[in-house]
């Protein structure tokens, strides 16, 4: 092994990794063998059976920036080795998951086996339909299995409680890749040995956005797949990464979470699925840029109209204030796909745990966000009698209510989380959260590229492995710059006593934490800082900043 840089030498002993050559260098055979995936072997036996008599097959997959990566490599992988295929998204307004209607509409199509894609694992009523109608389903999923599972011919998923697979933590598109790794292991395919290789760009997409463990068989995958990326063989990332003037030589991790994955949710939220499917699995480079265009159109108005629901929120807070824990607001005109944004906005601003709804099709749907005290499955769970449905993660949950049931969530929700206060159990996992730690202090003339390519190998940052950051003592600020369509943003200039000087970043400084602190400072203020250390390529200029993270005034 190489002489390590002192910074990571500091950093991987501060996270106590030991096999420090296999964490920098993960060796991509090191992979698990798919067939230790219960159900593995069934499903891998239905598909080969369903190619060889020529029948139907359709991938099922959900409407996210999981389900649509992972669906547009299960079609990407089908059509390399010849085998046209159906595929289903639903809208927004089916639903997440399986549908009775768009089963039959499978049948009416000839479909005689439907694979699922990051969904699927709850759908008993659903799989049972399309069993008497005489299709065979083949789940693949890793949400959480409830206490019974549907009737389907296999089911994939590694959280089953008698499955062996070692690693928990694949998204949908990855448990996908496992089956394409798995179907080529035991298929006699007319394909490049290693070829599955190619579609490692939407498993690092997918595995990104849906924060996932950065830890395991996912940092193989994202390393892997961001190599790919960088090759810009797919036309519809591409283009994407051209839209947001992004390099391809340098796309990261940082990229796919905030250029990439909010473009491919949005086509959902403002238009259809579809459209993104198509970004993801286009061999047109004209069609590419079209598509890329339009997304980059519909996440601004996502934007827009997210923040103009967090405005009429906040709105609402200062004529009618509550001191509520959970703020619970909702409106009929709100769009339920775009109450994320602006409950993360609200979150921000009151540091209170957020659930906000609307109205679809006459049914109430709504987004939580929490303010990181508060586990969303848990407090939901605790107010199940409120919901009609409900799900999420730690952090975010997405539910519906009945309309004569609307006027007891605030009511519910507060005395939920009074109980789970009262009782515990409702924590956050801080293990799980992306929540950097200060490595150690550093000087800003120790801010150079070697630096930043020496932190760089600890990547791909995320869940689990979070970017790291430092502090800078004692630095005094040379220059203040606000910037931005309504200067929401700050750019500082920091000096030390050797006369260094480095440039740091702060966007959306009214959502900072610290925010305060900032606007207290003046040129000739000395401070000290948190910051991690990043290179920009805004504006095809390359540019070494730090972007501060906390300021001790």
């Amino acid at each position: 092994m190489s002489i390590l840089h002192p910074l990571v030498e500091r950093i991987l002993e501060n996270r106590k990794i030991t096999d420090k050559e296999l964490f920098l260098n993960p060796l991509y055979d090191a992979r698990h063998d798919p067939f230790l995936l219960k159900g593995m072997d069934v499903a891998v036996a239905r598909i080969l059976e369903a190619i060889k008599n020529e029948e139907k097959i359709c991938v099922w997959h959900d409407y996210d920036c999981d389900g649509i990566p992972g669906g547009a490599l299960l079609f990407d992988f089908f059509r390399r080795i010849g085998y046209e295929v159906e595929t289903y998204v639903p809208e927004r307004s089916e639903g997440y998951g399986l549908n009775i209607s768009g089963i039959d509409s499978l049948k009416e199509k000839g479909v005689s086996l439907i694979v699922t894609v990051d969904c699927g694992i709850t759908d008993v009523v659903e799989v049972a339909h399309a069993s008497t109608l005489g299709i065979e389903t083949i789940i693949t999923d890793h949400h959480l299995p409830q206490a019974v599972l549907p009737p389907a011919l296999a089911v994939i998923n590694a959280h089953q409680s008698d499955d062996v697979y070692p690693f928990k933590g694949l998204c949908g598109t990855g448990v996908a890749f496992k089956l394409v790794e798995a179907l080529i292991q035991k298929g006699s395919f007319d394909i490049p040995e290693g070829s599955e290789k190619w579609l490692l760009d939407l498993v690092a997409v997918a595995t990104v956005a849906d924060m996932v463990p950065l830890t395991g068989e996912n940092r193989t995958l994202v390393k892997f797949g961001l190599t790919v990326l960088r090759k810009g063989r797919r036309p519809g990332l591409k283009a994407l990464l051209e839209a947001e003037r992004i390099p391809l030589m340098a796309v990261a991790e940082d990229d796919i979470a905030f250029s990439i994955a909010p473009k491919i949710n949005a086509a959902s939220r403002m238009k259809s699925p579809k459209l993104s499917f198509e970004l993801l699995t286009t061999e047109s480079e004209v069609r590419a840029r079209e598509i890329a265009k339009e997304l980059v159109q519909l996440n601004q108005e996502r934007k827009i109209e997210g923040m103009r629901v967090a405005k009429d929120v906040k709105k609402r807070m200062e004529m009618t204030p509550t001191s509520d824990s959970v703020i619970v607001m909702g409106s009929q005109s709100w769009r339920p796909s775009l109450l994320g944004i602006a409950a993360t906005s609200v979150v921000e601003t009151y540091q209170r745990t957020v659930c906000l709804w609307g109205m679809d099709g006459g049914l109430i749907k709504g987004s939580c966000r929490s303010n990181g005290s508060v586990n969303i499955v848990s407090l939901m769970v605790e107010a199940k009698d409120a919901f009609l449905d409900f799900g999420g993660h730690e952090l975010a949950g997405g539910f519906s209510v009945s309309p004569e049931k609307i006027h007891d969530l605030p009511l519910k929700l507060q005395q939920a989380l009074e109980l789970i206060t009262t009782k515990g159990g409702g924590e956050i996992d801080s293990g799980g959260r992306n929540k950097g730690i200060v490595e150690s202090s550093l000087t800003l003339a120790e801010v150079n590229d070697v630096a930043f390519d020496a932190l760089r190998s600890l990547g791909p940052f995320g869940m689990e492995n979070p970017k790291p950051f430092f502090r800078f003592h004692n630095v005094s600020i040379a220059g203040i710059n606000y910037f931005g369509k309504a200067k929401e943003h700050i750019r500082l200039t920091l000096a030390d006593d050797s006369g260094r000087k480095a440039d740091a970043i702060v966007f959306f400084v009214p959502r900072s934490l610290f925010k305060e602190k900032l606007e207290l400072l003046s040129v000739g203020d000395v401070c000290t800082i948190e910051a991690s250390v990043e290179r920009s390529y805004f504006a095809g200029r390359k540019e070494l900043r730090l972007r501060i993270e906390n300021v001790v005034v």
